[in-house]
């Protein structure tokens, strides 16, 4: 980096389930400015999850205006985003929405995935994909779309994912990135094109027609046009980088670029994530990525993490008190006392719900929210050991923590107890947007590899490490926790 971009400053952009979040970062990964725009995302009650993309947008102007006060804008280098991976948002040949933006939680195109796995197409299609087919993914809701909505399909001419949206309100360019692309379903990981074959076996190979091209992560893709400058306040010709989806991004700005890291994002989804080395198993993940422009990122994950606390402090203590005050509390209460259990399925998925179980007399405030606490953390450890069936089978050295649950000691100590494994906290609040940030700087010329570029701007904050009395009490209860959970799926699957 030369010492005259010393100065220089990287807007990332991350696009999440119900907010936009717009940071100015420097060259060396520090947050100079952060700003926060509310989203509104609407839930029906046919699993159909949706946002309008104009308000989208309009709430992204709203919250890159407000980063930029103050004269930060001739101090850019460039621009990179991050948004969450699959769903789909369609747009005609001028950029106009043709149907509002479906978000990756929607399930109305599960029954296409169900069909495809009662056909016996899924070992086919994962040989082609490298994935499973689930409701949300992109390739599956694509399908959907075609059969049941085949109107709204003519008139759309681009499918991109979330940020790829947003890039193209900023710079007029239709493009997509490998992470977002293969994340999605909609590639062959080994030719490391469009998986065509996958969509003449789904019956819709038109539908490839809809897909933009795909460019590097820390590639140029497109420069800030000057309609947006005119929006945005942003400098008219900046570079915007080809950026990632946020499971992969979260792993970027965590340092995630060894085998021997695990990415664990304890947000609304438990979201695990490790590089491999790519070989076909035969067993298909959630997420298979290529990652890092050359690399494998593989994620296993349910919306059944830290939101859970979320949801248990609004609905059921009417927001009494916050989140780390109800951490505070449940710090009282002794790893080795005697406590309930939770399972965190407050969000789903479908047959599992959330509830506690083994209540008893002696249980309090304390006692449930550690419960919520534990569960979250177990449920984390059981997509990490599902994980590491797509690597060598071993677990990595070291986790890094990255979401709300990375924003507490207390809870960060249970994740390390719980794996047995030292658990590490990256030095910034912001690290799906410090992966966008990472690509952006790359794009610009302020380094000249993601390698460097991580080196340099990512860092972690703190370490822990597991305690030995600690992980054998969580160990037993890890296993009564899974015991719990398996009969408690029996007995709402039979109930169904």
């Amino acid at each position: 980096m030369m010492a005259h971009d010393q100065d220089a400053l990287l807007l990332a952009i991350d696009a999440g389930g119900t907010a936009v979040k717009v940071a100015l970062f420097d060259s060396q990964g520090g947050i100079v400015r952060l700003r926060n725009a509310e989203v509104t995302t609407n839930h029906y009650p046919d699993g159909r999850v949706e946002r309008d993309p104009d308000a989208f947008w309009q709430a992204t102007v709203r919250a890159i205006r407000d980063v930029l006060e103050g004269g930060f804008a001739k101090r850019l280098k460039g621009v990179g985003g991050t948004g969450f991976g699959n769903g789909v948002f369609l747009v005609d040949a001028e950029g106009r929405p043709t149907h509002p933006g479906i978000v990756s939680v929607d399930h109305r195109a599960q029954p296409v995935a169900d069909r495809i796995l009662k056909n016996g197409e899924d070992q086919t299609l994962g040989q082609m994909n490298g994935h499973r087919p689930w409701g949300g993914q992109t390739l599956i809701q694509l399908v959907g779309l075609s059969e049941n909505l085949p109107d709204v399909m003519h008139a759309t001419r681009w499918a991109l994912a979330c940020k790829d949206f947003i890039r193209l309100r900023l710079t007029d360019a239709a493009l997509t990135d490998p992470s977002d692309a293969s994340g999605g379903g909609l590639m062959n990981l080994r030719r490391k094109d469009y998986a065509t074959e996958a969509f003449s076996l789904l019956g819709q190979p038109g539908l490839m027609e809809k897909l933009p091209e795909i460019v590097a992560s820390s590639g140029i893709a497109g420069r800030i046009s000057a309609r947006a400058a005119a929006e945005t306040g942003l400098p008219e010709g900046l570079p915007v980088a080809g950026s990632m989806m946020d499971v992969a991004s979260c792993a970027l700005g965590a340092g995630v670029i060894t085998p021997d890291r695990m990415v664990m994002i304890a947000g609304t989804w438990a979201i695990n994530g490790m590089e491999t080395s790519g070989d076909d198993t035969g067993k298909y993940p959630l997420l298979n990525m290529l990652y890092r422009d050359h690399a494998r990122l593989v994620a296993e994950g349910s919306p059944s993490s830290a939101a859970n606390l979320g949801w248990y402090l609004k609905h059921a203590l009417g927001d009494r008190i916050s989140v780390p005050e109800a951490l505070t509390i449940a710090e009282t209460c002794p790893v080795d006392a005697r406590r309930c259990y939770f399972l965190p399925y407050i969000h789903g998925p479908s047959p599992w719900q959330a509830s506690f179980l083994r209540l008893s007399a002696t249980d309090n405030e304390a006692s449930m929210i550690r419960a919520i606490c534990e569960g979250v953390a177990f449920e984390h450890r059981r997509h990490a050991e599902a994980l590491l069936e797509y690597g060598n089978g071993e677990w990595p050295e070291v986790i890094r923590l990255t979401g709300g649950a990375a924003r507490s000691a207390f809870w960060g100590q249970i994740f390390a107890d719980v794996c047995n494994k030292p658990v590490e906290i990256v030095d910034t609040p912001e690290v799906g947007a410090l992966g966008g940030a990472i690509c952006a700087a790359v794009a610009s010329g302020l380094y000249a590899t993601l390698e460097e570029a991580v080196a340099k701007m990512s860092r972690v904050s703190c370490r822990l490490e597991p305690v030995p009395d600690h992980v054998a009490i969580l160990e037993e209860r890890y296993c009564e926790f899974s015991r719990l959970d398996r009969g408690m799926k029996a007995l709402l699957s039979a109930a169904s």
